[in-house]
């Protein structure tokens, strides 16, 4: 099951979302592949991989992307983690977008890769750009399955809103995208949480095996980060874990169905 972790609103919670997900799928027995399209490389930070970002002598997605000699390639880019195994960013991924600009099939380039890798995982999460460009339709074409952060604030609402109309977009083009769940990240005890965990609620659970999930701030979750780590793998025990078990049960549930 592929799926893209996405909202182009800065400071959603995609990355902590991307592999706090990741290693709760792991706990319940799964190998997990995340892939890293955020040329920021957050991701890549979080799993403790940040001396191949600056890599130069490492191919990257860049290297590999708009090339359609290389499409089976990927494997080459996948790289073994305590928890799941990764496809790290890169600095080169900045000129990424231009890069695919006026390529063939450019919005496909990740679905073809993943088609001919020879790994075979259970789950890939692929942690998108801040941003609604190329490479974040990508991970949508490629994935057909999205997992949205949030904050739970009213600034959430209007790119919410743009993304769906990107999400409508894509489907018109190459198919079904289902919204999976949404996960809203720092939920602050105050009545702007409460006003848009019941806006979140009524827009997702009105969309068919979608759920909402909550996450309260916990240090907990930054200080793995900072271990490279998921929340399971880090010495500190955090009440978030369950919540994180839930959003892995509720996956599975869905690629059952």
């Amino acid at each position: 099951m592929r799926i893209g972790v996405t909202n182009q609103k800065g400071g959603a919670g995609k990355t902590t979302t991307t592999l706090n997900v990741a290693g709760a799928l792991n706990q319940l027995g799964n190998d997990v592949l995340v892939i890293d399209l955020d040329p920021q490389g957050h991701a890549t930070e979080g799993l403790g991989c940040e001396d191949l970002y600056d890599d130069r002598e490492r191919d990257s997605l860049f290297d590999v992307l708009p090339d359609l000699d290389r499409m089976d390639d990927l494997d080459q880019l996948i790289i073994e983690h305590d928890e799941v195994d990764a496809v790290p960013s890169h600095e080169k991924m900045i000129n990424a977008e231009d890069a695919l600009a006026n390529v063939m099939k450019r919005e496909e380039r990740l679905d073809m890769l993943l088609e001919e890798t020879d790994q075979d995982y259970d789950y890939v999460l692929v942690d998108c750009p801040p941003n609604l460009g190329v490479l974040t339709d990508n991970a949508i074409v490629a994935t057909g399955n999205v997992l949205i952060p949030a904050q739970a604030k009213t600034t959430s609402i209007r790119a919410i809103k743009l993304l769906f109309k990107q999400l409508r977009s894509i489907e018109s083009a190459f198919g079904d995208v289902d919204e999976l769940a949404l996960v809203a990240n720092e939920v602050e005890v105050d009545g702007e949480a409460d006003e848009m965990m019941d806006w979140f609620r009524n827009v997702f659970e009105d969309k068919d095996g979608c759920e909402v999930f909550e996450v309260r701030k916990r240090v907990a979750l930054q200080r793995a980060w900072n271990n490279g780590v998921s929340i399971f793998e880090h010495e500190e025990e955090s009440d978030m874990e369950d919540v994180y078990l839930d959003v892995a049960r509720h996956l599975e549930a869905f690629g059952d169905e």
